[in-house]
């Protein structure tokens, strides 16, 4: 089976690399060549110039892109070849995009898989990524063999949008503890709390503490936004939420607040880093 992965951003690079590590991948595409020559070099994949060489050559084909708009471009091209062949989506798009896709490469003789992972980049790099999985059940299997090869828990979640569904009120919830904890620090921070203090506070003594406060807090205190997970796909995920929320005719009143908040703090520019960032609004806007 030959296996071909399109897009190296900040997760896809990583997986694709996991992918080459175990034998698990033959070919790589990505917009932006000069990335895909980079990992060519690297790891010793056939990187392809164009989506139809990919979609021609893979029995297998794994989509990690950045939006709906990016993911339902790629499926739009390389439709008319994919037949008899599996497309798993990683990405997180709408739910509603996803269904509709996954009946498009249905009606083509395929069969498509929407895929999200809940983690950050840290957790892909040490195949520790949990992979929640929509589609075909009688297909799963073949998956999850491959997926486990970049991550240690590859979940069934049912038909097509479930695994989108799932992934987008984990990422609801962490927006929620992101913004609170930016929140949180910011205000202890212009009380005059030492560093050390904020950090016994979050890490030990509070009960929000967790592997999220963990991973974060340390970023917020010392301003490294390195990026793990971008603040601007964050904003693009609750902008997800809301719109789903509407189709399912119910109210999210603090995720649109939430998504907001993003949507302003990345008028900062703050979009392209880590969204531990954040707090920077807090740190802007007072006094």
């Amino acid at each position: 089976m030959k296996i071909g992965l399109i897009g190296l951003g900040v997760m896809g690079y990583r997986v694709a690399a996991n992918l080459k590590n175990s034998n698990m991948l033959d070919y790589v595409y990505n917009k932006t060549e000069s990335k895909a020559i980079d990992f060519s070099k690297k790891y010793n994949v056939t990187y392809l110039k164009n989506l139809t060489d990919l979609a021609k050559n893979s029995d297998f084909i794994i989509t990690v892109l950045s939006d709906d708009y990016a993911v339902s471009s790629v499926i739009k091209e390389i439709l008319p070849y994919l037949k008899n062949k599996i497309l798993v989506d990683l990405s997180t798009i709408s739910p509603t995009t996803s269904i509709n896709l996954s009946e498009q490469v249905a009606s083509n003789g395929g069969i498509m898989f929407d895929a999200p992972m809940i983690g950050t980049s840290v957790d892909v790099e040490q195949k520790r990524i949990t992979i929640i999985v929509g589609g075909p059940k009688e297909k799963f299997d073949i998956v999850k063999d491959v997926l486990s090869n970049t991550s240690n828990k590859v979940i069934y979640a049912g038909k097509n949008g479930t695994g989108l569904y799932i992934k987008l009120a984990a990422n609801m919830m962490f927006a929620s503890f992101m913004s609170g904890l930016a929140e949180a620090v910011s205000f202890a921070e212009k009380a005059g709390i030492s560093k050390e203090q904020i950090t016994e506070l979050f890490l030990n003594i509070s009960s929000t503490r967790s592997p999220a406060s963990n991973l974060k807090l340390p970023k917020m205190l010392n301003s490294d936004f390195e990026t793990q997970f971008a603040l601007k796909h964050m904003r693009k995920d609750t902008e997800i939420m809301v719109r789903e929320s509407q189709n399912l005719k119910m109210p999210l009143p603090l995720t649109s607040l939430i998504s907001n908040l993003l949507r302003i703090s990345e008028g900062l520019g703050l979009g392209e880093l880590d969204v531990s960032s954040i707090i920077e609004f807090y740190r802007k806007t007072r006094q």
